[in-house]
């Protein structure tokens, strides 16, 4: 058995952060539960009372990134889905098709400028 498979302890030594850690884990665990049912009232509701229907699809969008936990900002807009999800903005609210499509150049330039 290895200090990862201590529930009492976790490998910091302390009872109070391996408590904390799974209150955390809870936590996420139950956002993770509700996020969709979030999302698709959120959707009913501008489809519904502002008829936002077809922007508001674009909400859909966010469950995948929501399930991705990135570590940090650059990872999640890095991150094709939320690529997708900014050229899809610009073209729908900013009409930006043509130089919006360059933004998808970002996902295989980014694991190269990362490298170096």
């Amino acid at each position: 058995m290895t200090n990862y498979d201590n529930d009492g302890l976790g490998p910091e030594g302390s009872y109070f952060e391996a408590k904390a850690r799974q209150e955390e884990q809870a936590k996420r665990r139950k956002s993770n539960a509700t996020f969709p049912i979030k999302i698709t009232i959120l959707y009913l509701v501008l489809g519904a009372v502002f008829n936002l229907w077809h922007p508001g699809w674009l909400l859909f969008l966010t469950i995948p990134l929501h399930y991705m936990h990135p570590k940090s900002l650059t990872d999640l807009l890095t991150n094709p889905v939320m690529i997708t999800l900014i050229y899809l903005v610009l073209g729908f609210f900013f009409h930006l098709w043509h130089p919006g499509w360059l933004i998808f150049l970002i996902i295989p330039l980014w694991p190269i400028l990362r490298s170096k």
